[in-house]
C-alpha cells in the first residue's frame, strides 16, 4: 500500500548555519531559519569537532515541499553532520518535492556530511541537489544513501521519479557534476540499477589521498551488493554501491569511514550517538 500524507499546505523551509573555529573547538552559529528545518544543540564527543544533528520534525516530505540547507565551515572548522533517522519522501499528488543543500568549506576546514538514508515511497516525485564549494586545502567526506520503495515489505518503486544532482567546485571552479534520473525503468535497466532498490555514493575530497589508502579502500567489499571506486581527480574519490539492503550499504560505508578518518582527518571513527538509537 502506497503511503501518502495528505496536506493542504506545503512546507517551505530554510536553515542557514555557519561553523567557526575558536578557543580550540568548532562553534555552531545559526544565521537564519524558517520552516521546520532545525538542529539540536551541538555535541562534542571529540572536543574540537562539532557534531550536528539535522532535524525535520514533520517526519517526511511530500510533493510541493521545498527544503533549503545552507552550511558554511569557516577556516579550520571541523564538523560532522548527520540525521536522527531516515528521510522519507511520500507519494506525490503531482508536484515535485525539492531539496537543495549548499555547503561551503574555507581553508583547512574538515566536513563529514553523513545523513541517514533517503526512502522514496512509490509515487514520490523528488528533485534534490547538493552543491559543494571547497577550498583546495579543505577536506570533505560526504555520502548519499537511497532506498527506492520498501523492499523489506515487498513494496517496490513502480511509479515516481527521483532526480538527483551533485556538484563539486574547488576554488570556485567546477570539477565534478553528476545528475541521475531514477524511475521504475531505470531501476530495471541493465545500464541502470539492475533491479537493485538500494544505491549509494560516497564522495571524498582531500589532498592526502594516496595509493596505499586507495588500495586499502578497494580491498573492502560489501557483503551482498556491488561496489566500485573511481577517481576523477588525484584529490577526489567517488565510491558507488548498488544492492538490496540498506543495512549492507551502511555497514560497507562505515567500514570505509574507519579507514578514511584516520588517514585524512587524523582521528578514529566516532559514531554519532544517534546512530545507536
Amino acid at each position: 500500500m502506497n503511503a501518502a500524507i495528505p496536506s493542504t499546505t506545503n512546507w517551505q523551509a530554510l536553515l542557514q548555519l555557519s561553523l567557526r573555529y575558536a578557543e580550540d573547538k568548532t562553534r555552531l552559529i545559526p544565521l537564519r531559519r524558517y520552516g521546520p528545518l532545525s538542529v539540536q544543540r551541538p555535541f562534542y564527543p571529540e572536543r574540537e569537532v562539532c557534531h550536528v544533528y539535522l532535524l525535520h520534525p514533520p517526519g517526511g516530505v511530500v510533493g510541493g515541499d521545498q527544503l533549503d540547507l545552507q552550511i558554511e565551515l569557516e577556516a579550520r572548522a571541523k564538523a560532522l553532520f548527520t540525521t536522527p533517522g531516515a528521510n522519507k519522501f511520500y507519494l506525490s499528488a503531482g508536484e515535485y518535492a525539492r531539496v537543495e543543500q549548499q555547503i561551503k568549506l574555507q581553508d583547512q576546514a574538515q566536513l563529514e556530511f553523513l545523513p541517514q538514508e533517503n526512502i522514496y515511497f512509490p509515487g514520490a516525485l523528488v528533485k534534490a541537489k547538493t552543491s559543494l564549494s571547497l577550498a583546495p586545502n579543505s577536506s570533505a567526506i560526504v555520502w548519499e544513501k537511497h532506498c527506492f520503495g520498501r523492499p523489506a515489505n515487498q513494496e517496490f518503486f513502480a511509479s515516481g521519479q527521483v532526480i538527483t544532482e551533485l556538484e563539486v567546485r574547488i576554488d570556485e571552479q567546477p570539477v565534478f557534476i553528476e545528475k541521475q534520473r531514477i524511475d521504475a525503468a531505470e531501476i530495471r535497466r541493465a545500464s541502470g540499477l539492475r533491479h537493485h532498490p538500494v544505491s549509494g555514493s560516497l564522495l571524498v575530497y582531500s589532498q592526502s589521498l594516496n595509493k596505499p589508502l586507495l588500495e586499502a579502500l578497494r580491498a573492502v567489499e560489501p557483503r551482498q551488493g556491488i561496489s566500485g571506486l573511481t577517481q576523477p581527480l588525484d584529490s577526489l574519490l567517488v565510491v558507488r554501491y548498488m544492492g538490496s539492503s540498506t543495512a549492507d550499504l551502511n555497514t560497507y560505508f562505515i567500514r570505509l569511514l574507519e579507514l578514511l578518518r584516520p588517514a585524512l582527518l587524523d582521528r578514529k571513527l566516532c559514531r554519532p550517538r544517534i546512530w545507536n538509537t
